[in-house]
């Protein structure tokens, strides 16, 4: 249960292969977006409308519903 830790040999070749990527993009233009990974819930399903079925839900400690977006 949990999430899976990864090999520090495997992060510092992904973070090199994302620097490559992300200097790709910045060449051509690209803008950077920062978005958060989870929203409320109700915020999202008033967003997506039918497409609110995509949407992954949760509950924090605390009871709060929230909500992970699919098209991220």
């Amino acid at each position: 249960q949990g999430t899976r830790d990864h090999h520090p040999a495997h992060v510092v070749l992904r973070d090199r292969l994302l620097a490559t990527v992300i200097a790709c993009f910045k060449r051509h233009g690209a803008a950077p977006l920062d978005t958060p990974v989870l929203e409320l819930r109700d915020t999202l399903v008033g967003q997506y409308g039918e497409g609110a079925k995509l949407i992954y839900e949760l509950q924090d400690q605390g009871g709060e519903l929230l909500a992970l977006r699919y098209d991220l």
